[in-house]
């Protein structure tokens, strides 16, 4: 009879164990959040919003695709640029010529952008 209760008293001690360890929670971690990160952050979306919005004019895509790019692998790079990458990208294009071939210059930045990164030379898209 010893052996049973022995028994008996191992397996409920086993299974308070297992239910303290289970109620058990890793604590909460939580950061503050500061207002520079949030306009750093919709900055950025506004950016990659604006070089979506460009894409989308006809003129730009007949001229993407005259250059053998597809639209959609520009939106997808674009859409997987980092914050620092678009930040040297408008830094660049607020030094273009305003005006007539602005665009031109604005698409072959661009266009070198993705030639550097798919040859290897950058890692400016790090998910192609």
């Amino acid at each position: 009879m010893k052996t049973i209760h022995e028994k008996n008293k191992y397996f409920w001690s086993m299974v308070i164990v297992a239910f303290l360890a289970v109620s058990f929670q890793a604590p909460a971690v939580a950061d503050i959040v500061s207002t520079e990160q949030i306009l750093v952050e919709s900055k950025v979306d506004a950016q990659k919003a604006e070089l979506g919005a460009l894409l989308q004019r006809t003129d730009v895509r007949q001229q993407l695709v005259g250059m053998g790019v597809d639209v959609s692998d520009a939106q997808q790079r674009i859409d997987s640029m980092t914050d620092s990458e678009l930040a040297a990208f408008y830094e660049k294009m607020d030094i273009l010529p305003a005006g007539e071939g602005a665009l031109e210059t604005v698409i072959a930045i661009l266009l070198i952008f993705i030639l550097l990164d798919v040859a290897g030379v950058t890692d400016i898209f790090p998910g192609i």
